[in-house]
């Protein structure tokens, strides 16, 4: 029995030394089991707070698209604007270029009209020996642009006693060219 005594001894020893192992084994995979739990715990408030941060991001990628198409309108109205000031510019400048126009003109038929009245004062003042025949009134002057109207003709008069008058074409009257506003 002692041989069976020293198997069972033997094998009791293998089987204590086995559960002790087994023990170690259960103890390792449990620890391993909690620092992976652990582990996996920290990884998800890691994927957490990179979720957070991709929304923080979503929501200032928004904003940065509504501020871009706000600068986007804003830039639209501004070239509206210049738009249409360049329109008035081009208006006050076209203005301008029709007032000086107008302007020569008139200064024209001023002058024109200088020549007028200073034949007439000549004609009507008389110089005490009977005016001359005298040159049509137009033939010193600039012409007047634009259509004009007859007004009236006065032909000389010739009698005893009085004074040759010649007014031909003496008033004009300018009808303006340019179209309306």
């Amino acid at each position: 029995m002692f041989v069976r005594d020293g198997e069972v001894r033997n094998l009791a020893m293998r089987a204590a030394d086995s559960a002790k192992n087994t023990a170690n084994l259960i103890e390792g995979t449990v620890k391993k089991v909690k620092d992976g739990s652990q582990l996996v715990n920290k990884t998800n408030e890691a994927f957490s707070e990179v979720a957070r941060s991709a929304a923080k991001v979503g929501e200032l990628v928004a904003e940065i698209a509504a501020a871009s198409n706000e600068q986007a309108h804003g830039i639209d109205q501004m070239n509206k604007a210049v738009a249409e000031m360049d329109k008035v510019v081009q208006q006050n400048a076209a203005n301008a270029e029709e007032s000086a126009s107008a302007s020569e003109e008139m200064n024209a038929q001023a002058e024109q009209m200088k020549g007028m009245v200073d034949e007439l004062v000549a004609l009507v003042g008389g110089n005490g020996n009977g005016a001359r025949s005298i040159q049509r009134v137009t033939d010193n002057r600039p012409p007047v642009t634009g259509q004009t109207k007859k007004l009236g003709t006065v032909r000389a008069i010739k009698g005893p006693g009085k004074r040759e008058r010649v007014w031909n074409s003496l008033f004009t009257r300018r009808r303006s060219a340019r179209p309306k506003k």
